[in-house]
């Protein structure tokens, strides 16, 4: 694509967008909003009670081999 000639004169260029019948106005600004994130309560979890914590469970981890593993 190629630029041909470039309208400056606001007078003609309203006058073409009426005649093809296309908006000849901008559209109407919106107000600006503020970010999503401030709409979130950031720190969500509980109080840290150290009485109500659970014990850590007991693990046992089994370090042998499985028998196909003997030679």
């Amino acid at each position: 694509m190629r630029i041909v000639s470039f309208l400056t004169d606001p007078i003609v260029v309203v006058a073409i967008l009426q005649h093809l019948e296309l908006p000849h106005s901008p559209p109407p600004i919106s107000p600006a909003r503020g970010p999503p994130q401030g709409d979130f309560i950031l720190d969500q979890t509980p109080a840290f009670d150290p009485t109500e914590a659970e014990p850590p469970p007991d693990f046992v981890f089994d370090q042998s081999l499985p028998d196909e593993f003997d030679d």
